[in-house]
């Protein structure tokens, strides 16, 4: 099909179902009788103007974040199987727009802290309470983030060249009732540090303003989102870091919907 034709055919159907095809989502437009035959059997390929060739697949399992709304929506063959609300990025660090695939579940995850934040927060809460504010919180100096990370003693630290940024120390949280990514882990592959996590911090999620984040996505209900992308209920996990393989790769997209697309995706549910 050549540019032109694919051109009219679009907006064709645009027009027919009188949606917006800036929604990132697929519609049923079986409600057309424009469409004729072929409504109800056919789910249009919808586009986000905002993300050239970012498409939702029209059969199979989609996760998207619109983090206009700060919510996350589990899709099933172009239509809303459920959502919850989630937190994503402040003003001065928002949720970037991506596209990416989640291939596993991680249960009882490390939290590996942030080189700004070991810098800014940790090492002068070191200076000013010493040793027992790392055992206190869970954190641990180890040689590098990884399988093959080594835990290290506190003192073998130069605390004071860490919160000048003079040097580079790795910290992560160790998993448990405290840790900042609560129990379960969802990996972006190409995510650039940015992935979906649970949190200990369920009350967040009372307000409607939930820009709180450094970037990642914290989730209302991570184990319901993991019951979802498995299709069963994730295992105990007794060991940290348990990456749980999914059935498939599931497609996600983090973008942010206007809200005309909002209502229109309202719809699909």
């Amino acid at each position: 099909m050549n540019a032109v034709t694919n051109y009219r055919r679009r907006y064709w159907i645009a027009g027919a179902a009188t949606v917006s095809i800036a929604l990132g989502a697929f519609a049923f437009l079986s409600f057309s009788p424009a469409l004729g035959p072929i409504a109800g059997a056919l789910v249009p390929q919808m586009y986000v103007d905002s993300l050239p060739g970012a498409q939702i697949p029209t059969r199979g399992p989609y996760v998207l974040v619109d983090a206009q709304s700060a919510r996350l929506y589990m899709m099933m063959d172009g239509r809303v199987q459920d959502s919850m609300k989630v937190i994503v990025g402040k003003p001065e660090t928002p949720t970037p727009v991506l596209k990416s695939v989640i291939n596993y579940a991680t249960v009882n995850p490390y939290w590996h802290v942030g080189a700004e934040l070991t810098r800014t927060l940790i090492a002068p809460r070191v200076l000013k309470d010493g040793n027992a504010y790392l055992n206190q919180q869970g954190y641990e100096v180890v040689t590098e983030w990884g399988p093959n990370a080594r835990v290290l003693s506190p003192d073998s630290v130069d605390w004071k060249a860490v919160a000048a940024g003079q040097t580079r120390v790795f910290i992560r949280q160790r998993p448990g009732p405290a840790n900042s990514l609560g129990h379960y882990k969802f990996e972006l592959p190409n995510g650039d540090g940015i992935y979906l996590h649970d949190t200990p911090k369920k009350e967040l999620f009372a307000s409607d303003a939930r820009a709180l984040s450094h970037g990642c996505v914290r989730l209302e209900d991570a184990q319901r989102l993991a019951h979802w992308l498995l299709g069963k209920d994730p295992p105990a996990a007794s060991v940290p870091e348990d990456n749980i393989l999914l059935p498939r790769p599931v497609p996600i997209l983090i973008s942010y919907l206007d809200p005309q697309s909002r209502m229109q995706l309202a719809a699909l549910q």
